[in-house]
């Protein structure tokens, strides 16, 4: 393998340099390793965008469906809910912890990409200091 002759902070053009001081063969394998890494790291970035949205979905109620899950919990804390309503906060329940669910699970497996914790994976993305999730 050659050795090549790099300076301590590389530019583009000390890369291309370096690159044209290979061999042919030497060049090749340099391609197909840049080319895979870069198709790790293009799907690296796809996986955290889809997690990143998965986040943001989960993370809160359409606003009219919020307004009235609201209204019902203080219905609730009043005790003045319907039967009716009680069914239909229960079932508002049961999406909400759907979407907890569905949202840790995201956060946990960005945070383990990201080589961090889920507390401050959420500091990061603003979410610790949110109160109004659902």
């Amino acid at each position: 393998m050659p050795t090549v002759q790099v300076p301590v902070q590389l530019t583009v053009e000390h890369l291309i340099a370096a690159l044209k001081q290979l061999s042919p063969a030497e060049l090749r394998k340099f391609k197909r390793q840049f080319t895979e890494w870069q198709k790790q790291n293009g799907s690296a970035k796809n996986e955290e965008t889809a997690l990143l949205a998965r986040i943001e979905e989960n993370s809160h109620l359409p606003a009219a469906e919020q307004r009235r899950f609201n209204r019902l919990r203080h219905q609730r804390q009043a005790e003045t809910l319907t039967k009716a309503e009680e069914t239909e906060l229960q079932a508002l329940w049961r999406r909400v912890e759907q979407m907890n669910a569905v949202r840790l699970e995201a956060l946990a497996r960005l945070a383990q990409q990201r080589g961090t914790n889920v507390r401050a994976l959420m500091r990061e993305l603003g979410l610790a200091e949110r109160r109004n999730v659902f």
